[in-house]
């Protein structure tokens, strides 16, 4: 019943590939979803379920995460939220495990598991699962730095130019990974490693005394370099959200007004992962209508919907300041919800406000003269 499939390693992932692998779990979700009767589903889910943890609790082999991935999607769509959480929590524990195995392991385990962290990475933003995304994160904020080590490595130790070459343009791979799962600062560090690693190989070209072969030497690293950049090129025009509308509109799921299903190229990634918080956005300029229309129809395609008034401070769990553009925004965390998870892990202890510090009225923007220009609830809240 896995969904797994395997990509060329450090390669942005190709649309085809990613339509194969994210159409094999959306199968996955909607064979779940066929059992009738609402008792009837929640039954088939937690007999997956089982089946899966079973599955994951015997080694740390990646296979089970893509049905528990499914099945935390499915979950989550009928409105089941003790098995999402119980799936996502699983998915989390089987990658925490995985990371720590390929670690110890080394070599080419680590490699080889980052590059399914890409591809899973893929599969949670497409079905908006926040700790699976979150934990998914933390794995390959583990993963990279070694992988690109080991790499650089071996544009050092290869014997030839051509394998030297080869390796370089793993490097550019494993930018083009980061990139395209916007990790900019991963992104960044590996560009920076290519960039270090090709001037070293000009160097190394320059020193040779034949001018024919020198020439060939530095044509060859030229084509590298342009391959590296339309490689980036190509991963922020496929980068994640693109990927995770194109998927959502394959599978026949809109996102207008009246959905559930965010238009994922248009919706911020805390917006994206759920649709419990309420976040409310103030402008410490003059109010940008531009601006205000954006927030409107990022809050639309999310599945929430803007409201007059404040957001509700039942059963608050915590609130997270953050900076907006041309203001702040505070994101109300329910306790219970996917959010509440997600935001655990991404919002920091300087930006957090526990529940009982928060008035019943709703909190007060930190800068003085920010003044509350929308409020995005959840779907039905008002």
């Amino acid at each position: 019943m896995s969904a797994h499939f395997q990509k060329p390693r450090h390669k942005a992932i190709p649309l085809s590939l990613l339509a194969a692998g994210i159409a094999a779990m959306l199968v996955l979700t909607t064979a779940f979803a066929a059992s009738p009767g609402a008792s009837s589903a929640a039954e088939s889910l937690r007999s997956a379920f089982r089946d899966a943890v079973r599955d994951a609790s015997t080694g740390d082999d990646l296979d089970p995460a893509y049905e528990l991935l499914g099945i935390a999607e499915t979950a989550q769509q009928q409105d089941l939220p003790e098995i999402a959480a119980q799936a996502a929590t699983a998915f989390a524990d089987l990658v925490k495990r995985a990371t720590t195995s390929a670690l110890k392991t080394g070599g080419s385990s680590i490699e080889d598991t980052l590059d399914q962290f890409v591809d899973l990475r893929f599969m949670a933003r497409t079905a908006n699962l926040a700790l699976p995304q979150v934990a998914l994160d933390e794995a390959m904020a583990s993963l990279f730095p070694p992988v690109s080590t080991s790499v650089q490595r071996k544009v050092d130790d290869a014997g030839s130019w051509s394998e030297k070459l080869k390796y370089a343009d793993d490097l550019a791979g494993l930018q083009a990974s980061a990139t395209q799962i916007m990790k900019g600062d991963l992104a960044r560090d590996m560009g920076a490693a290519f960039d270090l690693k090709t001037a070293q190989l000009e160097t190394f070209a320059n020193q040779e005394q034949d001018a024919g072969t020198r020439a060939r030497m530095l044509a060859a690293l030229g084509d590298t370099r342009k391959a590296r950049d339309d490689r980036v090129v190509d991963a922020n025009a496929n980068n994640i959200n693109v990927v995770a509308t194109l998927m959502r509109n394959q599978g026949g799921q809109t996102a207008d007004a009246g959905s559930r299903a965010p238009s994922a190229r248009d919706v911020p990634e805390e917006l994206a992962a759920g649709t419990y918080s309420c976040i409310e956005t103030g402008f410490t300029a003059k109010q940008d209508p531009v601006q205000l229309r954006s927030l409107q129809t990022s809050c639309v395609n999310s599945g929430r919907q803007p409201v007059s008034g404040r957001c509700t401070t039942n059963n608050l769990a915590f609130l997270c300041y953050d900076a907006a553009p041309g203001g702040e925004m505070l994101t109300y965390v329910y306790r219970g919800t996917p959010e509440e998870l997600y935001f655990q892990r991404k919002c920091s202890p300087d930006k957090v406000v526990q529940a009982g510090d928060v008035p019943p009225a709703g909190a007060t923007f930190r800068a003085a003269n920010a003044v509350l220009a929308l409020t995005c609830a959840p779907a039905g809240a008002r």
